[in-house]
């Protein structure tokens, strides 16, 4: 009888050390996604309010783009200029990369057909960019609006 307690004993240490390590392994694959997770949310936080903000550095652009020729060199316009680089700078750094448009191939992953005009350009190449698109970490976050050639 001694003996079968014995191997009994050893049987439920077997047993417990088995589902102890499972535990441990369970503890640590749900840390390791746990991580996953949180980083996956930071991108999503960051690319969520770097879309929400593009309409500003819109807004930038096109006023730095409409000054009037006898204003280009006051200093309130070039001040706004400096802005609207500042901003970019800081979303670039912030890992926003602009789109590459014009002279491109259309690609529906990241360009959307605003208009198809006749071109000299080969069909299918975009010939102007309406609206800028950005991705970040190669996810795109708003397409470019762009007009695409259809050929002669």
């Amino acid at each position: 009888m001694p003996k079968e307690k014995k191997l009994k004993k050893e049987e439920r240490i077997i047993e417990l050390t088995a589902a102890w390590q499972r535990a441990q392994a369970d503890f640590a694959n749900l840390k390791r996604q746990t991580e996953l997770d949180q980083v996956k949310l930071a991108k999503r936080i960051k690319s969520d309010l770097i879309l929400e903000i593009l309409p500003v550095l819109d807004n930038f652009q096109l006023a730095a783009k409409h000054v009037p020729t006898e204003l280009e060199n006051n200093n309130w316009a070039q001040g706004v200029k400096q802005i609207e680089k500042q901003f970019e700078s800081i979303l670039t750094s912030a890992g926003l990369e602009k789109i590459q448009t014009i002279g491109q191939q259309f690609d529906h992953n990241l360009h959307e057909a605003i208009e198809s005009v006749s071109s000299e350009q080969p069909e299918g190449e975009v010939v102007e960019e309406l609206q800028a698109g950005y991705q970040i970490d190669s996810n795109v976050i708003r397409p470019a609006k762009v007009k695409v050639s259809r050929g002669k």
